[in-house]
């Protein structure tokens, strides 16, 4: 049987979320800085403490790590005395090589077989808007002798966030497949806001379009984990 999530969790959650963006919106640095971080701290605390007393599974193991990471990416990308742009964009890298593992641990335990044709047809979206959306960052870095350096650590980067996002709808028939589905969509929404605005042009409400995608994204993502990795540790 799945575990709930508890409503006071999924409140104070928010709530916390809701801070974070109302400091950053009206510049109140120290509500900023202690509500960030804070949204991947509550999710870690949230599977510590549904797990604590059971086996930790091996994509738990790994989502957890995953979630340090993003953690760490969070307060680099909140720093605003200086530009620590390339740490969270590592941070972050690391997080989505460690989701992706933790979807493809999952997918094999359920002995379910990926071949080469439903992976690359459930590839074609991402490749196409992922691919669209370089070719459009592209002349912004080349033009620019400071972004230069960083082109393919964010070719690489979108690489992953593909790659995490296939392994998510691949998991199609477990437990809270749609969780996880839908939570990888919108950080790839989120993370696409994020570059328009750092490199394209900037949009009225960024942060606010930014922060709820990736809040509801990550909330999604572990939540479904956990949904799902429950059911496992009940069954042995």
């Amino acid at each position: 049987m799945a575990r709930q999530t508890p409503l006071f969790f999924t409140f104070t959650f928010a709530t916390v979320t809701l801070l974070e963006m109302l400091g950053d919106t009206l510049s109140i640095r120290w509500l900023h800085y202690v509500c960030k971080p804070l949204i991947m701290g509550l999710l870690l605390y949230y599977v510590w403490q549904q797990f604590r007393s059971a086996t930790y599974t091996g994509p738990l193991r790994w989502l957890m790590v995953g979630m340090g990471f993003a953690l760490l990416g969070d307060v680099f990308l909140m720093i605003q005395e200086v530009d620590l742009f390339a740490l969270g964009l590592g941070a972050f890298l690391v997080m989505q090589i460690c989701y992706s593992r933790a979807f493809w641990l999952e997918i094999q335990a359920s002995g379910k077989t990926i071949r080469p044709r439903t992976f690359s047809l459930t590839a074609i979206p991402f490749v196409l808007y992922n691919g669209i959306f370089l070719f459009l960052l592209k002349p912004r870095f080349f033009l620019n002798p400071d972004l230069k350096p960083l082109w393919w650590p964010v070719v690489g980067y979108v690489f992953c966030l593909s790659l995490m996002g296939v392994l998510a709808f691949l998991r199609k028939g477990l437990l809270a497949y749609g969780w996880v589905a839908i939570g990888a969509v919108l950080f790839i929404l989120s993370d696409s806001a994020i570059a328009i605005d750092k490199f394209l042009l900037p949009i009225s409400g960024a942060t606010w379009f930014i922060m709820t995608t990736y809040a509801i994204a990550q909330y999604l993502i572990v939540m479904g984990i956990v949904q799902h990795e429950w059911t496992v540790v009940q069954s042995d």
